[in-house]
């Protein structure tokens, strides 16, 4: 299903305790050209009331994986200095506030040459205290929403046939730390690659259950949820990119 409307909008219509799982990037603090909040404050006040429906609407004891990173703010001019703004660690105090439980903290590792080169300067003067690193990873959060019982009840009431269907063949992620390639031939501004949905759809989701993206951009999720057998939920404001996600669906 795709849904063309403001993901708050669209959720408000959603029934209690009917979404497996969400796998979503929510879109950048003033860092790309398709969205603007006028300032930070702006920005998690809507994201927190777009997470307090995901949190509504997703059954007790199932994930939201979360893929978000600081952003860097250009500096204006020669006079003044760039910065990053910290929001991964703001987005989790605000995620634990409203309910959800912290589960998981997982890093997406790039090939060094797909970040913006910020070592230039440095590399050539080496004087301490100018040092920048090129930033490489991204965060993906999983949260949980809570339950008056264990996880053990869930896998307790999955069917053999679905349970056989969606067990996790050998060569998965051991650790927390993911080495995935970027998405670079996309037409949205800010795609993540088929392979960060298709691990977290398979680590937290079983065939036949419903996947969640309130900004589902060029549907990157609904392609993989497809995929692997499991039900879609689509929800994009940009009509330009409903039509890419039907495309590709």
């Amino acid at each position: 299903m795709v849904i063309h409307n403001d993901a708050l909008s669209a959720l408000q219509s959603f029934q209690d305790n009917t979404i497996h799982l969400t796998v979503t990037s929510p879109p950048y603090f003033n860092a790309r050209d398709y969205v603007t909040y006028t300032s930070l404050d702006h920005y998690f006040d809507t994201m927190r009331g777009i997470f307090q429906e995901v949190l509504r609407v997703t059954k007790e004891s199932r994930m939201c994986a979360v893929n978000i990173s600081p952003v860097l703010v250009p500096r204006e001019s020669r006079s003044k200095q760039s910065y990053r703004l910290p929001l991964p660690f703001t987005f989790v105090e605000m995620m634990t506030k409203m309910g959800w439980e912290f589960l998981e903290d997982i890093i997406w590792v790039k090939p060094s040459g797909a970040s913006a080169n910020r070592n230039g300067g440095f590399y050539r003067h080496r004087k301490p205290v100018a040092y920048k690193p090129n930033i490489i990873t991204e965060y993906i959060f999983v949260f949980k929403k809570p339950a008056p019982f264990l996880i053990d009840k869930v896998l307790r009431n999955i069917d053999q046939e679905t349970l056989n269907n969606s067990l996790v063949a050998d060569g998965y992620e051991r650790t927390n730390v993911w080495t995935m390639n970027p998405e670079t031939r996309s037409k949205h501004p800010a795609p993540y690659p088929l392979e960060l949905p298709e691990k977290l759809i398979r680590y937290y989701s079983y065939v036949g259950e419903t996947v969640l993206d309130p900004f589902a951009g060029s549907g990157t999720t609904g392609v993989v949820a497809k995929m692997l057998n499991r039900n879609h939920i689509m929800i994009e404001q940009d009509e330009t990119y409903v039509k890419m996600i039907k495309q590709r669906l």
